[in-house]
């Protein structure tokens, strides 16, 4: 049985078992055994799956939005943010057997499976993802520390792209050390 706050514990379990697995490989029972509650229980706080994913991405993002922000606002100059920013990946990678992707990521792969705000959460959070990254290239292109063409726009879709897509090749293969070298080679290929 769960310590402490059992929506808390329900929304861990389903994250944790989205990040390994996606959302259609996730259902209540499973949520039941990894926390050793009912299934009614789950159905008490989260009537529907739909509105766990929503419980959930509205969680995960405002966290990660949040990491993303103070590395945003630091000191740091702009290839550092980017590197700290690319790190945010890596670490989620990292954790564990190695074989975790943003929670995002993963529900982005089923997109078509999932219910509208679920899918409207997935969509704003790449949004805010890529504001923040076009906040960092124009500072890095003002300062000329990057020498990028084109829409700045475009550049931090491309960025935040590899990043998502690099964990779900790194996880098949190479691992955090893979994802790590792609989002080195980015940072080369902006600083020509």
């Amino acid at each position: 049985m769960i310590k402490g706050d059992t929506k808390t514990a329900i929304l861990d379990a389903a994250q944790e078992l989205i990040q390994r697995s996606g959302a259609n490989a996730m259902s209540y029972q499973h949520i039941s055994e990894a926390i050793g509650i009912r299934k009614a229980s789950i159905h008490h706080h989260f009537p529907t799956k739909d509105a766990l994913l929503d419980a959930l991405i509205r969680r995960y993002a405002a966290y990660f939005l949040g990491l993303v922000d103070s590395i945003v606002e630091s000191k740091k100059d702009p290839a550092s943010k980017l590197r700290a920013y690319a790190g945010l990946f890596e670490a989620t990678l990292s954790e564990g057997k190695q074989d975790k992707a943003c929670l995002c990521g993963m529900l982005g792969a089923e997109l078509s499976t999932l219910g509208g705000p679920a899918a409207a959460g997935v969509r704003r959070f790449y949004r805010e993802n890529e504001a923040r990254l076009v906040r960092v290239l124009e500072e890095g292109k003002a300062q000329g520390q990057f020498h990028y063409k084109g829409d700045a726009k475009l550049v931090a879709a491309m960025i935040f792209s590899l990043l998502e897509g690099g964990v779900l090749v790194a996880r098949a293969e190479g691992g955090h050390q893979r994802l790590h070298a792609m989002a080195e080679q980015t940072l080369k290929l902006l600083q020509r």
